[in-house]
């Protein structure tokens, strides 16, 4: 089987790319599900999260910032796995542009800050010119993360998202403790943090995004 192809990708650093990555890969893992992850930002923070901290379910991980074999680790992960998850470097560069380009569909974390949204903005005009250059449809939706929920600037930061006709998950990810500890005990949140990864996973399967069960063939490599 082929793996779908799910970036992770902003143009902006600080948007919580790797956190979202560490969430998804980590949940699904434990739903049984083979998922692999390809690092391609330089700085190699979930690479070295999982060789260091995470404790879970198996995640086959390839750490591969270099844009020449970046789409040859995707292609070289896809048979074996239900799901590969790309996390990006948190600015435009061409690796990022070629894990845009691979992806069946995209997500584009935002924090709530004006900054967080224009730069969302900019991620899907590229996402956008990614598609007309492989000639196919890309999908993308910016997801709402570090929510500080029920206050005044979370509704502001999504009405300006609305304002701005991006495309957005209802399922938003909260300004939670659980995902900052999840960085160093290496365990994917539960209570009501992982209720959050839990209704965005949800919508994504809603989409087509992610698959309904653990196909039978796929094993990790």
């Amino acid at each position: 089987m082929t793996a779908t192809v799910l970036t992770v990708a902003s143009t902006k650093g600080g948007a919580g790319k790797t956190t979202l990555v560490m969430a998804l890969a980590g949940t699904l893992a434990a739903e049984g599900f083979h998922v692999a992850v390809v690092d391609a930002d330089p700085n190699r923070a979930y690479a070295s999260w999982a060789e260091s901290a995470y404790e879970g379910p198996a995640v086959s991980v390839r750490a591969e910032a270099d844009e020449t074999r970046l789409a040859e680790a995707i292609d070289e992960l896809a048979p074996s796995s239900d799901l590969v998850l790309v996390d990006t470097a948190g600015f435009g560069n061409r690796a990022a542009l070629l894990a845009i380009a691979a992806a069946d569909a995209v997500l584009v974390p935002c924090t709530p800050s004006r900054a967080d949204i224009e730069q969302a903005a900019k991620t899907l005009k590229l996402i956008e010119g990614a598609a007309r250059a492989s000639r196919r449809a890309i999908p993308a939706r910016v997801v709402p993360c570090r929510l500080k929920l029920a206050t005044a600037v979370t509704r502001h930061a999504l009405a300006e998202l609305d304002a701005a006709a991006l495309p957005r998950t209802e399922a938003s990810i909260g300004d939670r403790v659980a995902f900052a500890e999840m960085t160093f005990s290496g365990r994917v949140p539960a209570g009501d943090a992982g209720q959050e990864v839990a209704a965005l996973i949800a919508e994504l399967r809603g989409l087509g995004w992610l698959p309904n069960r653990p196909s039978a063939s796929a094993a990790p490599s």
